[in-house]
């Protein structure tokens, strides 16, 4: 599986935003809207921009595997908002910080906009995240994976594939739940895998 990297942060506009005094097209109540101009940002130029690889974001819910109790693990993405009044609770035991999220004294700092974003093991069981843990078999280390036919490039499949193999990856979970037939047809190559 090709591997692009791992995105840990938001990642900024490449383009200058502006903000203008017209009602929003996405929340009702808003009186004002932010649109990208046609201006690249410092921010992007300083990335190197210009030797970028450009890929399709598919809008999903963010996740990342890691090792969690010694095994590669699925982590479910939970941004803390030190503002909030329900985030001055402390975090979860197990809930850790974004690679390079900067440190104050041991402690994550919020970045520009309030946020610490982070990240959560998705437990078997938490019906918080029945999505997440609906892609990953624990028991053999497997996670549902939507990628390119190896035959034809044009086509898309779902195959299983070890939780080693996308280790220190993020990857966007998409689509609303895995069906029945999906889950056995799994549980049948999972089987017939390992036996």
């Amino acid at each position: 599986m090709k591997r692009l990297g791992s995105v840990q942060r938001k990642m900024p506009c490449v383009f200058v935003t502006e903000v203008k005094e017209e009602p929003s097209a996405k929340r009702d109540h808003q009186p004002f809207k932010v649109s990208a101009t046609e201006t690249i940002s410092h921010k992007a130029l300083d990335a190197d921009i210009y030797s970028a690889i450009p890929t399709e974001k598919v809008d999903g819910t963010c996740c990342y595997v890691t090792t969690y109790k010694d095994q590669p693990y699925l982590w479910a993405r939970l941004d803390r908002k030190p503002n909030k009044q329900e985030d001055f609770k402390p975090a979860a035991e197990c809930w850790i910080p974004a690679k390079e999220i900067e440190q104050m004294n041991g402690n994550p700092e919020p970045d520009e906009n309030g946020h610490i974003p982070g990240w959560v093991p998705v437990e078997k069981n938490n019906k918080r995240y029945c999505w997440h843990s609906s892609v990953v078999n624990y028991e053999f280390e497997i996670a549902l994976v939507l990628k390119h036919h190896p035959d034809d490039s044009g086509l898309l499949e779902i195959s299983a594939v070890p939780l080693s193999d996308l280790l220190e990856q993020t990857l966007e979970l998409i689509g609303t739940n895995i069906s029945q037939e999906l889950e056995t047809h799994l549980a049948n190559m999972v089987k017939a895998h390992h036996y």
